[in-house]
């Protein structure tokens, strides 16, 4: 037995060390819940786990994200809903007044109603946004820029790349323009001169005793009903360009009809001309399959899969090649994943009553009712196509939702297995430690008492 040093203390003492180092362990797992509290406990682990933890809240926010998506989307489809029911009630309304059983005071009543649901359309289109970024007045839809500014787009569809495309303006549309004779202000309609003027359909009743200057006015005033400029000097304009319009001017009195010149010839207005610039053989930009079509100085470029780009040119343009430069930017970026470049691009077209084309429809007469009512439906079909895509993009961002969820699940499930303790385990080790802990501390305290024993050999 030696005195100096207590080999059997310092055993007992490593044992009771490396114990309560155990013990320490256990007792931050089961406070904590997890089983990799900092790095030494397991570098490889912690690792891992911090990169999947850093996905899983990228997941959480990409979920939120498609959500969000999905509200923006469902904002449009309730405006577009609305414009679809403004649609219907002036398409109704076209159609009632094509029939000619209503008066030009009935007519005029549906007309009056048809320009308030046109600003109403363009109200809604101005106005519908979420969260500062509107909705239906374009903002959306594809952007670019022309080198010339006698081009001016009027809409990129969603599905065109980027890049440069090539028009060339080979001629400006032009308004259908007819003279008659205008009165002297002092001329006197005679009894035998007294009719109706019929100016594309729309009747003006010329009676005996009117005046010159009041035959001048009632042209001019029912010209501006139908979308006509008259300049009291006897020269009728259409205000819109293209072939599609046109004057015709009648009258049921031949001698009427010899005092205003009205022949009953019609005048037609011209379209542009435009076509694909080319770089020798080969187009500038556009497919071999595409086509261009005009109709007064609009000018729409289609193309398969949906390929769509519509300009105007300016009515006084000269002519000449224009490059039209297309950008990436534009339609509305969903970042729907995780990871760079997991987004979706979301394009929603214009849809002002200018874009749909019925800006200048009127219903005065069965002819221009007529037309309305195919205007009108052209219309309807491109808001039904617009929230077709829409309804396919919220499909989709339902499915994102839901793939998202489903790998937020199973990563969070694998990091659990890395990161969280076992609860039964860590107490079974904890009672086991804590036991070894009680036994080593005895043995300290029975170890360091033996020493005790040596006086023993002093007192004898």
């Amino acid at each position: 037995m030696r005195l100096n040093h207590n080999t059997l203390a310092y055993a007992a003492k490593n044992n009771l060390n490396a114990i309560n180092n155990n013990l320490t362990k256990s007792m931050q797992r089961l406070s904590s819940g997890y089983k990799i509290n900092k790095s030494s406990d397991d570098p490889a682990g912690k690792a891992i786990s911090r990169t999947m933890q850093t996905q899983i809240r990228g997941l959480d926010r990409a979920e939120l994200n498609a959500n969000d998506g999905i509200s923006l989307i469902q904002t449009a489809e309730g405006a577009l809903n609305e414009i679809h029911s403004i649609l219907a009630r002036m398409r109704e309304l076209a159609v009632q007044a094509a029939n000619d059983t209503y008066d030009e005071t009935d007519r005029g009543a549906m007309q009056d109603e048809i320009e308030q649901l046109k600003d109403e359309l363009d109200r809604i289109s101005d106005t519908t946004d979420f969260n500062g970024r509107s909705l239906l007045n374009g903002e959306l839809n594809k952007k670019g820029y022309t080198d010339n500014d006698d081009l001016k787009i009027v809409e990129i569809g969603g599905d065109i790349e980027a890049g440069v495309y090539g028009i060339s303006i080979n001629g400006t549309g032009a308004q259908a323009v007819k003279t008659i004779t205008a009165l002297a202000d002092n001329a006197t309609i005679t009894k035998a001169q007294e009719g109706t003027l019929s100016i594309n359909g729309f009747s003006i009743e010329i009676y005996e005793g009117m005046t010159g200057k009041e035959i001048n006015a009632a042209i001019r005033d029912a010209s501006a009903k139908i979308g006509i400029d008259y300049d009291m000097a006897g020269t009728l304009t259409t205000q819109q360009y293209g072939r599609k319009q046109s004057i015709t001017v009648k009258a049921d009195n031949e001698k009427l009809a010899e005092l205003l010149g009205a022949d009953g010839k019609t005048e037609y207005g011209e379209n542009a001309k435009a076509d694909f610039t080319k770089d020798g053989d080969e187009r500038i930009g556009f497919e071999d399959t595409a086509t261009i079509d005009t109709e007064g100085n609009r000018v729409t470029v289609t193309d398969k899969n949906g390929f769509k780009m519509v300009y105007d040119i300016d009515p006084e343009a000269s002519a000449g090649d224009v490059n039209v430069t297309v950008l990436s930017a534009g339609p509305m970026v969903f970042q729907i994943g995780n990871n760079e470049g997991q987004v979706l691009n979301v394009n929603i077209g214009k849809t002002t009553a200018d874009s749909l084309d019925i800006e200048t429809i009127n219903i005065y007469t069965n002819g221009y009712a007529t037309d309305a009512i195919g205007r009108i439906d052209a219309a309807v079909d491109k808001i039904s196509s617009i929230r077709s895509g829409l309804g396919a993009f919220q499909n989709r961002l339902d499915y994102t939702v839901t793939n998202l969820q489903t790998a937020n699940e199973n990563l969070t499930s694998a990091v659990s297995r890395i990161m969280d303790s076992d609860m039964a385990d860590e107490i079974t080790e904890y009672t086991q430690q804590n036991v070894l802990s009680q036994s080593a501390l005895q043995m300290l305290m029975k170890s360091n008492a033996r020493p005790e024993g040596l006086l023993q050999l002093f007192q004898r």
